[in-house]
């Protein structure tokens, strides 16, 4: 939703420069700047350093099981010592 939302803010504020394009080259180049900068931040942002996936050496139980409320099913979590990170992953029957 927050992405869509500032793909739209961008949208608009590269719109209201192209039209203020018309009268004022100065007063266009603000918005026209803005919009291009969360265009492209949105679009692609996440996409410059794709997210780790868990590989058997370098992800470790935690020993925490719960329930996901989500689906219902039960899940481990695994921790990545070399950055913290940790991931959710679910449960063998």
């Amino acid at each position: 939703m927050l992405r869509a939302i500032l793909i739209l803010a961008g949208l608009c504020a590269l719109a209201f420069g192209l039209l203020t394009l018309r009268f004022s080259f100065i007063g266009a180049l603000p918005p026209l700047i803005a919009g291009v900068v969360l265009l492209l931040g949105t679009i692609f942002e996440g996409r410059y350093r794709p997210r780790a996936r868990s590989n058997g050496d370098r992800w470790e139980p935690t020993g925490e099981k719960f329930i996901d409320p989500g689906t219902g099913k039960l899940v481990d979590v695994v921790y990545n010592p070399k950055t913290g990170e940790r991931e959710y992953k679910e449960t063998p029957p």
